[in-house]
């Protein structure tokens, strides 16, 4: 089936779309030639597919998901303190902060500090920094670092609000969950989501470029073409193949709140396992545990669920028809250019990856409009 959308010229250089229908593909598209749209594109091997830096869809691909299952295993309480499991988020009054709290951005952490700007200015986390042709060809020392420097920001962040009093979407909730999944699951976080999400439910083309990928240029990375992101002027080149988010970069490459490659088809792969899930027949997912996470917050004024957002009442990117049946929906964004909905009353889930970001930079408005005429026509194809 084709979907009667129509991508405007400049707001997705590249794009890839997959929408499912009771686990069967109604609709697969994709548009555009980004990699030979940045620095000549990379050599790809046959057969494999265009990735894009999914962004923040890494909160509820990657890091909602791996709490969903430690919840399940009974290693992680939702009602529990972040601070049991680190220790050191005790400091600037987030002792009270909630792993629940986290997921659902009523922390009263702030939406977003630059703390790769300490790592730029340190002798040794500053080296990923540098111009390309001057970083050394090893990075690790320079991430690790990195890490430690994003880490201590976040132990010192005070907090802005009281714990579960307001709800703001940010990134440094989620940083804290990536280092407490590393905690709890006794893994870096990259093997966690390879080892307990990827490989079970069949997602080869769902990983984090991590450090030692880009040192060796190892692993499912090789060979691959990306779809190229932002010019970044604190690394002096195009985004393409690494993360385009700074703090992220910052680490390595592997966070809790960005850093995953995907494409549309593992990324509705995902999806579907969050949807049967719901529906009590989910594969690595407890349907207890995943009600739980789309069930919108209780927090004042949240449209959120557990590291879900859900429509809002107008203006939302699921378009006018989608997700207002009596289960609803959720669905979450990506900065990149990235979205997945999923609506549960017609059991779709919608995939549209894109690089908007390239080559200038966000538009919102333009986004919103693309994203919202994709998900209408969906609408349309099912009736």
């Amino acid at each position: 089936m084709t979907l009667a959308f129509t991508v405007p010229p400049g707001v997705a250089p590249a794009w890839d779309a997959v929408v499912l229908r009771n686990g069967e593909v109604l609709a697969a598209e994709r548009g555009g030639d980004a990699a030979d749209a940045g620095r000549g594109g990379t050599p790809g091997l046959p057969g494999k597919p265009l990735l894009f830096d999914v962004s923040s869809l890494t909160k509820v691909l990657c890091t909602g998901t791996l709490t969903a299952l430690l919840v399940k295993e009974g290693r992680l309480g939702l009602d529990a303190p972040a601070a049991e499991w680190l220790p050191r988020f005790r400091e600037g009054g987030k002792e009270r902060v909630t792993v629940r709290q986290l997921l659902a951005h009523s922390s009263g952490l702030p939406w977003w500090r630059p703390w790769f700007e300490r790592a730029m200015a340190d002798p040794v986390a500053g080296q990923a920094f540098l111009p390309p042709s001057e970083r050394p060809a090893d990075l690790a020392a320079a991430f690790a670092r990195g890490r430690e420097i994003v880490a201590e920001g976040l132990w010192e962040e005070p907090l802005e609000a009281e714990p579960g009093t307001r709800a703001l979407y940010g990134d440094p909730g989620f940083l804290a969950l990536g280092f407490l999944l590393e905690a709890a699951g006794g893994a870096p976080l990259d093997r966690l989501f390879a080892d307990r999400v990827a490989v079970p439910l069949g997602a080869p083309d769902t990983f984090f470029v991590g450090p030692g990928r880009l040192a060796v240029g190892q692993g499912p990375c090789a060979g691959r073409r990306y779809a190229p992101t932002e010019r970044c002027e604190h690394r002096h080149e195009q985004n393409e193949g690494t993360v385009n988010d700074d703090n992220a970069w910052a680490m390595g490459g592997v966070a809790g709140h960005a850093g995953l490659f995907s494409t549309a088809s593992n990324v509705a792969r995902l999806g579907q396992e969050w949807l049967l899930a719901l529906e009590g027949r989910g594969r690595i997912l407890d349907p207890k545990v995943a009600r739980e996470f789309a069930r919108r917050d209780a927090t004042p004024g949240s449209e959120r669920a557990l590291s879900w957002d859900t429509p809002s009442a107008a203006g939302s990117s699921i378009g006018s028809r989608l997700g207002r049946g009596p289960l609803g929906a959720i669905g979450h964004l990506g900065y990149t250019g990235c979205s997945l909905w999923i609506d549960r009353d017609r059991k779709l889930v919608s995939v549209l990856l894109t690089n908007h970001v390239f080559p200038g930079g966000r538009r919102p408005a333009e986004i919103l409009a693309l994203r919202q005429a994709f998900h209408d026509a969906v609408a349309k194809a099912v009736g």
